[in-house]
């Protein structure tokens, strides 16, 4: 039997009222508010941590993957990091290498200072005030207590929709196997590499820094490097194993396991000498379970622990560098995707499909990371291919005022893996802020209720 808590009925002050109140500022979330507000809705950004960015800044995925087509606030924010460090990764699209603090503090002055959006860092969401299928307020939780926010439309931006699931909308959760999701990383990056030695060793011994997933060779990723380029380092796994064979004691069973997984997957950044790695993989993830989430990070820095001596051990140009820092935040690929009037399928990405409610154009392929070790299913989409992401996968199925944007929009398994790059997240919360401004203006009450044409003249990321 479960034990349980009564709390008594309590009076919540109200601190704020706005046309639209936005849960998490990650890229859904930043799309959701820069928009809106720069059409002149009164916006409230409710965030959990004590910055903007979300996962490319508390998660260190800090690189951009991005289509030659997305021309919006994705596009805008790169442009804008390549003047604040003089730099030109812009060139290096579709991925494109970031630094997640300048990040945070270009969002705090494109949000905050630009913008004007209230934004309330170190707030977590914990009730839904509703009445029937409308949203009235939400409670949330911080350093006063319980506080109240009421809002005419409400953008779901927190990645395991956990606005919606507070509400009872209806979700969806990995798999139709098990119920497992992609597999989350938690990502790390390495400080003080001298890459110049590590490239001069690949050159110099191509047959033990074989790689399965190589894009470059040892010169082009050179070139690369040296000239604001995204490089993509991968997975080295015959040098991984032999060394592991002439060191059977290094390692324990666990540590080998973790280290011939995923094999060392890293990428360069924008300051010179360090780079990311993304070679962590947290297996049989839910991603509905606070005890498995505090579980999973406790996993993913142990296996960080391992990569890193490796690492640091094996690798030229390594034997001085230092752990620089770890993710704040897990790296979570799925958890919850809520219900909306429609569901994204993984018809829509094969098929090139086209839909008159388009509010985002996107050409990214399926990308599932096995949630049991098996590897990576993925499919790549032709130069020029694209589909359609509709309005009715950003809208709550059974709700009137509540949208939802980024990974947990209303998408299958295989269709998210697609969609859930940073770049496509944000147009996707960009819509969701543009749609809830012209019903806000317009004194609209239900979602539905939008004009689809003028919501599709105002965003940029359509085809």
């Amino acid at each position: 039997m479960f034990d349980y808590v009564l709390i008594q009925e309590q009076k919540i002050p109200v601190i704020a009222g706005a046309d639209i109140v936005i849960a998490g500022g990650g890229p859904a979330g930043i799309g959701a508010a820069i928009a809106a507000s720069r059409e002149g809705a009164r916006v409230v950004l409710v965030e959990r941590m004590f910055c903007l960015g979300g996962t490319m800044t508390s998660g260190l995925v800090s690189k951009i993957a991005i289509s030659h087509r997305n021309r919006g606030i994705a596009a805008e924010l790169l442009e804008r990091l390549d003047r604040y460090q003089g730099t030109s990764f812009i060139q290096s699209r579709p991925e494109v290498p970031v630094d997640p603090e300048l990040t945070k503090l270009l969002l705090d002055k494109m949000l905050i200072d630009e913008a004007g959006v209230d934004v309330r860092f170190g707030m977590t969401i914990v009730q839904v005030v509703k009445e029937a299928r409308r949203i009235n307020a939400v409670i949330v939780s911080g350093l006063n207590g319980f506080e109240a926010i009421r809002a005419k439309y409400f953008v779901d931006c927190t990645g395991d929709g956990q606005m919606s699931f507070l509400a009872g909308a209806a979700y969806m959760l990995g798999d139709e196997e098990g119920g497992l999701g992609s597999a989350p990383s938690l990502l790390f990056r390495v400080a003080h590499v001298d890459m110049n030695k590590f490239l001069d060793s690949c050159q110099e011994d191509e047959e033990t820094y074989q790689s399965d997933h190589a894009r470059h060779s040892p010169q082009e990723a050179r070139e690369l490097y040296h000239s604001d380029r995204y490089v993509f380092f991968a997975n080295y796994m015959p040098l991984v194993r032999r060394r592991i064979e002439e060191n059977p004691q290094m390692f324990s069973e666990w540590e080998r396991k973790v280290l011939t997984t995923r094999g060392l997957i890293f990428l360069n950044q924008p300051q010179s000498g360090v780079i990311l790695v993304n070679s962590t993989r947290i297996l049989g993830f839910h991603g509905n379970d606070a005890a498995e989430l505090s579980n999973a990070l406790v996993n993913g820095r142990r296996q960080v622990e391992t990569i890193f001596r490796f690492m640091k051990t094996f690798l030229p140009g390594f034997e001085n560098s230092i752990i620089m820092d770890t993710g704040s935040m897990l790296g979570i690929r799925e958890s919850r995707r809520v219900v909306g009037d429609y569901v994204f399928s993984e018809n829509d990405v094969s098929g090139d499909t086209r839909y008159g409610d388009a509010v985002v154009s996107n050409s990214g392929g399926i990308e599932i990371h096995s949630s049991t070790g098996s590897g990576l299913k993925g499919s790549h989409l032709g130069k020029d291919e694209y589909y359609h992401i509709p309005y009715r996968s950003i809208i709550v199925r059974d709700f009137d005022n509540l949208f939802v944007a980024g990974r947990c929009f209303s998408a299958a398994h295989p269709a998210l893996s697609a969609a859930r790059s940073i770049a496509c997240c944000i147009a996707l919360g960009e819509a969701a802020g543009s749609a809830g401004t012209q019903l806000a203006k317009n004194q609209k009450t239900n979602v539905r209720d939008i004009d689809i044409h003028a919501l599709q003249e105002k965003l940029t990321n359509i085809l």
